[in-house]
């Protein structure tokens, strides 16, 4: 199709316009011709028109700048048709510039973003002038025009500064280096006018704060370059210890104009929870919106201080900067009143908390050098590094060691930060499963608590000394305030209903359990369990809810110091929380607390027996009335992790998880992720039932049928613990059963659309094999053998390696038949594997040999047939004793490839199999043949026959030679290689196996003895002509 021109403005604008309609078959008509219109040349040209055009709906020019942003990601360097050529990019470029002045801020935020994508295509290379186009509209242009400016420069610094390649950072150094100065100079002269005017204008009317609002616009985007530029413009410091002279410049001009902001709107940092807080934000008409733009530059001068000293650790600390932020911070947090409801006030918080928590855990200053870039001056670097690293922890330690300061902090953070607010409490009256899950899954970062807790644990850590006495002894007060069992009858002031005393006790409980690494040696925790702990976790009145579900989640912070005969009563104790069926946040914090202790490496399954029955109930009840979907997860996770360390114990117990588990899979319809953890369930479950686990089938089979079903649409998620379930029952199996091995056709499914379950697919193969024998095979042979046809030659080397096995299995299992039914999987082996010009790897065609090998120790006849059908295959008229020789030379060749004894001798018995064969040229490779087979010999014990104690079970010898390394990605979560009924299969299978059963000296000798038959005098000739030592190693052999 044609280019797009000027005469199809109308056309664009017109689908621009119908895309926005609210008639919906309008709508989706416009957005079809949309598409089919972007693919043309021109149509960016005609959107800009459209943009440009401000006599236009605006509606449409903010759609048309939209779709100019995704067609410039789209097309602007693509190889799709409709890339835009040089011409109409060059046009583009001047035409953007002539779109910065737009009045509608939406607009101009699209725009800024195409500037922004344009530069990461064209600058510098195709477009070396950007910065100077719009640095020179800075000069004399327009209040408008220049907001517009500084916006684009925000966008196109953020999107340039994302670039990781070593030449494009070097190349926005270079912008660092020509943009700096004049933007920082701008914002000086903007922080001046708006420090002097503000004073004045925050209580003034709206119409008087606007021209300084103008300004703070442009002075927010401003800082925002700044940042980016100082932080990503300059080599990190803490791996060049190269001082950054920009951030010397910056950084004390950022902190001072932060204390002129906090001074000029106090209410910020003093407000505390509760309502006050939120209308200390709030002017009589409204919130200010000057009011609002400085809450907003406070919280970007503080975010851009600690990103600059987690960038540049050390400049920021010879800047003098490092010891007044922390006393900033220090300060606010101490003398805030604590957690605010006003989302501008928690995120200053925050901020102050992650710079401290950022300065306490800076590897720098702990003297880490993992991120240090070692030059050809190393020793001289790293005496500087452990200077300035020594200097840094002394100045930090002076800072701390101030009277009360450390102290003080450590108790503000305790008693503002970690108690529960008023908020929270109705949170958790009115729906306590969700309030339990945002309370643990919220990432600390994002949350005032989080930040305190993190940043009181990093203090911890750096003065466990100083600060544990001040944590026992607000654990002393809090005790002494509110003793056990006494919360229904305290008095005194309310927090939703709940003592001021319990909430307080609860927050220190909370800072007992952050620092239980840091405390270890300072509290005796059995004695606290037993005088307080225990009680508080029966408590049951209404106004002890905070400290009963604290009590039971503290304790699995202090598992480690839980005595062995104290554990049944913890059980029981935790047992009580867990039948709290009216409160969910108790019964969870009793989950977290029972998956620690029974995780724990202390976990004795004896003393357990007796809480498992009731466990199991009370789990079966929450997952019954539970709402939430992590609630069940967790419910579940408890239940599988139970029945993993129980082991066979749990068998007493199944029939009752038997009847729980099918509601559970039912219920859990569209919910891939709980019925995986079902599925896990019933692998534990049918592994520790073992030849029992038929029990399971009535459940296990339909969940099987599902799982393995392509047509079902939660295949994709299911299918991979499907097969490990799969596999699990199989080998549990004492004997067939026809719902088990039905299920094959499914595999076949899978295995045809994708080789990504390729391992456990096999596995899942080799069992059916095991357990199905003929009857398995008559019915499904076809379908294994598709499967492998498939595979072979197509799939990497661990793909390969995990097919042989199969193979092997079937030929050793069905000598007579399985070579047969496996002739078109052979042909395929022999081709990709065997003939010249194969690219596999030395594994695989080792691999590959052994089969060869079995095929011929078990069933020689057809080992001779199949290759008369392979030659004329490859090419008629060809002779089949040729092909065997040429797979005998890479055999021979190979053959140290192969590692395992058992294989090595396998092929060494095959090869003596193959000496009576009447094949011309055999005998002048006897040599070869003769060296192999006697360092067999001596390489295997005479014991290594059935009985020597060998542990691999027929196939299995192949997984021990290249399982290192190669399991499947998707490690089985239940181990059941030893599971008794496919352990007994296996067993004799080995003791039938001739490799196993045979000598290799006395075989050696009876096939000798039947090629001379066959070879006559050739035979005697080739041994004389032999090196005597190999002769004399071989005549040894097979006289012994």
């Amino acid at each position: 199709m044609g280019a797009l021109g000027p005469g199809d403005l109308q056309l664009v604008f017109e689908c621009l316009r119908g895309a926005l309609s609210q008639n919906t078959v309008i709508q989706k008509q416009a957005e079809s011709a949309l598409r089919a219109l972007e693919a043309r040349p021109g149509f960016c040209s005609c959107l800009a028109e459209i943009i440009a055009s401000k006599d236009a709906d605006h509606s449409a020019r903010w759609l048309a700048a939209v779709h100019l942003k995704n067609s410039i990601n789209k097309y602007w360097r693509s190889r799709l048709p409709g890339s835009l050529s040089d011409d109409e990019r060059g046009h583009l470029r001047r035409k953007f510039l002539e779109l910065l002045e737009q009045e509608d801020s939406q607009i101009a935020v699209q725009i800024a973003v195409v500037f922004a994508k344009v530069a990461r295509f064209d600058f510098p290379r195709s477009w070396p002038s950007l910065l100077g186009d719009l640095l020179g509209r800075l000069q004399g242009g327009s209040t408008l025009a220049v907001r517009r400016v500084y916006l684009v420069l925000h966008h196109i610094l953020k999107e340039l500064a994302s670039k990781r390649l070593l030449a494009d950072q070097k190349n926005f150094e270079q912008i660092t280096a020509s943009l700096l100065d004049p933007i920082w100079t701008q914002w000086l002269a903007d922080t001046q006018v708006i420090t002097a005017s503000l004073a004045v204008a925050l209580p003034a009317p709206h119409a008087q704060q606007q021209p300084l609002l103008v300004v703070f616009e442009r002075w927010l985007l401003q800082l925002k370059a700044l940042r980016r530029m100082v932080m990503f413009g300059f080599q990190p410091d803490a791996r060049t210890l190269q001082e950054v002279h920009a951030v010397g410049r910056v950084t004390p001009a950022l902190l001072q104009t932060l204390q002129a902001f906090v001074a000029a709107r106090p209410p910020l940092l003093s407000a505390g929870a509760g309502a006050a807080a939120g209308q200390a934000l709030v002017a009589p008409g409204g919130r200010s919106q000057l009011g609002a733009m400085v809450d907003r530059g406070t919280i970007k001068l503080l975010k851009s201080l600690r990103q600059i000293q987690e960038m540049h650790p050390w400049s920021f600390y010879h800047c003098g900067a490092l010891l007044p932020c922390l006393e900033f911070c220090h300060g606010q947090i101490v003398s805030s009143g604590g957690r605010s409801s006003s989302g501008i006030a928690e995120q200053f918080s925050i901020q102050c908390l992650l710079l401290m928590h950022g300065i306490q855990k800076c590897q720098s200053y702990k003297g880490a050098s993992a991120s240090l870039t070692l030059n050809l001056n190393a020793r001289e670097q790293a005496g500087s590094w452990k200077s300035l690293a020594g200097e840094v922890r002394a100045a930090l330690k002076s800072f701390w060691g101030a009277a009360g300061r450390l102290q003080g902090l450590c108790v503000a953070l305790i008693e503002r930060y970690f108690p529960l607010t008023d908020k929270e409490l109705g949170e958790w009256e009115s729906n306590p499963e969700a309030f339990h899950h945002e309370v643990e899954n919220l990432a600390w970062e994002e949350s005032s608590r989080g930040c305190a807790e993190n940043t009181y644990l990093a203090l911890f850590e750096g003065y466990r000394e100083g600060l544990a006495p001040v944590v026992l002894e607000l654990l002393k007060r809090a005790s002494e305030g509110c003793p056990p069992g006494v919360a229904a009858h305290l008095q005194g002031p309310r927090v939703h209903g709940i003592p001021s005393q319990v909430i307080f006790k609860e927050a220190v409980y909370h800072a007992v359990a952050v620092g239980a690494y840091e405390l270890f040696d300072f509290v005796d925790f059995p004695a606290w369990l037993h005088g307080a702990l225990l009680q508080e976790m029966a408590d049951t009145a209404p106004a002890a809810k905070p400290l009963r579900r604290r009590a039971t989640k503290l304790i699995s912070y202090w598992a480690a110091k839980l005595k062995k005969e104290d554990r049944p009563t913890v059980y029981r104790a935790l047992l009580g929380v867990l039948s709290c069926e009216e409160d969910a946040a108790l019964q969870l914090a009793a989950i977290v607390t029972l998956h620690t202790l029974v995780d724990d490496w202390e976990f004795y399954e004896d003393q357990f027996m007796e809480f498992v029955g009731p466990c199991f109930q009370l789990l079966a009840g929450l997952l019954r009335n539970a709402a939430e979907f992590d609630t069940q997860l967790q419910a579940f996770n408890l239940i599988n992790l139970i029945i993993d360390r129980l082991g066979v114990s749990i068998r007493p117990f199944a029939p009752g998880l038997l009847q729980l588990l099918p509601a559970v899979w039912g219920g859990a319809a569209g919910q891939s992720l709980l019925r995986i953890q079902v599925l896990l369930a019933l692998q534990r479950l049918v592994n520790a039932l073992g030849s029992e686990s038929p029990a399971c089938y009535p459940l296990v089979l339909p969940v099987l049928q599902l799982c393995t079903d392509p047509a079902q649409p939660d295949e994709l998620n299911l299918l991979e613990d499907g097969l490990q379930l799969w596999l699990v029952t199989l080998r549990n199996a004492p004997s067939p059963h026809p719902g088990v091995l039905s299920l094959f056709p499914n595999l076949v499914a899978a295995m045809e659309r994708s080789t990504e379950h390729i391992a456990v697919g096999m596995k899942v193969a080799a069992s059916c094999v095991l357990l199905g024998g003929a009857e398995f095979l008559r019915q499904y042979g076809a379908g294994l053998v598709q499967i492998l046809c498939g595979f072979l030659g197509n799939v990497k080397e661990r793909g390969m390696l995990a097919l042989m096995p199969v193979m092997d299995l079937v030929i050793q299992s069905f000598p007579s038949d399985g070579p047969q039914l496996l002739s078109p999987a052979l042909q395929r082996l022999l081709g990709c594997c065997l003939l010249p010009g194969s690219s596999e790897s030395g594994l695989v065609i080792a691999a590959a040999l052994g089969v060869m090998a079995r095929v011929l120790l078990h069933n020689a006849a057809f080992f001779l047939q199949f290759f008369e059908a392979a030659a004329t295959a490859q090419q008629p008229g060809a002779q089949a004793q040729q092909l065997v020789l040429t797979v005998l030379d890479l055999w021979l060749d190979k053959f140290d490839s192969i590692g395992q004894p058992a294989a090595r001798k396998l092929s060494a018995l095959a090869l003596c199999v193959l000496l009576p064969a009447p094949l011309p040229g055999l005998l002048e490779r006897l040599k070869l043949i003769a060296t192999h087979i006697t360092a067999v010999e001596g390489g295997v014990p005479t014991g290594g026959e059935a009985g020597s104690g060998q542990v691999h079970y027929g196939y299995d010898f192949y997984n021990a030679s290249h399982s290192s390394g190669a399991e499947d990605e998707h490690a089985a979560t239940v181990n059941s290689e030893e599971a008794e009924g496919e352990s007994e299969r296996r067993k004799q299978l080995h003791e039938r196996d001739p490799v196993n059963r045979l000598r290799l000296s006395a075989f050696c000798k009876q096939q000798l003895e039947s090629a001379a038959a066959t070879h006559g005098g050739a035979l005697t000739a080739a041994l004389n002509g032999m090196d005597p030592t190999i002769a004399g190693q071989l005549k040894a052999m097979v006289e012994s």
